[in-house]
């Protein structure tokens, strides 16, 4: 038997949007139960079933999964969000949207896209200049666009490049 934590109104919009089938295989992995909730972003129980409905494999949800883990435990002071859509039944985007948790001046420094594990960064070539080209891509964008490196979660090595980029992307919103 499965333990749901949260309000009733979580709890109710997790069963709906489940089908009331709380002991899938996706919403009980160790990845899963371990993403918390900090300050007055997303609860883990939100952030699980938006993964789980916008993700396309267990695979990609697994990597989606440790990367908001690890960007909450190693990072601290980020908000996890979604943005809206009129586009979609419920309302909410396609990603999630990694922020500063202090004062927003800026837009997200990350946008995690579970549909295909992939990850946009508010970083520039200059950036990055450093960073072996391995895990990542640059966009093509207009000149002076901030988001122009993408790092796809394909592996364990690319999450890995992917915390280390998000907090870079951190440090230049927080200065």
């Amino acid at each position: 038997m499965r333990y749901l934590e949260g309000s009733p109104e979580e709890i109710a919009e997790f069963l709906r949007l489940t089908d009331g089938k709380s002991d899938t295989a996706t919403d009980t992995t160790p990845e899963t139960a371990e993403v918390t909730a900090t300050g007055t972003d997303m609860t883990s129980l939100d952030i699980g079933a938006f993964i789980d409905q916008r993700g396309r494999s267990s695979e990609g949800n697994a990597r989606v999964y440790a990367y908001i883990k690890r960007v909450r435990s190693e990072l601290g002071g980020v908000d996890i969000t979604t943005g809206q859509s009129e586009r979609t039944r419920d309302g909410q985007s396609d990603y999630l949207m990694v922020h500063n948790d202090g004062k927003r001046r800026f837009g997200a420094v990350a946008y995690v896209k579970p549909a295909n594990s992939g990850l946009t960064l508010r970083l520039t070539h200059d950036d990055v200049a450093d960073v072996p080209t391995k895990h990542i891509q640059f966009r093509a964008v207009r000149a002076g666009h901030q988001y122009v490196i993408n790092c796809p979660l394909t592996s364990d090595e690319a999450i890995e490049c992917a915390v280390e980029l998000t907090k870079r992307a951190l440090d230049k919103v927080r200065r």
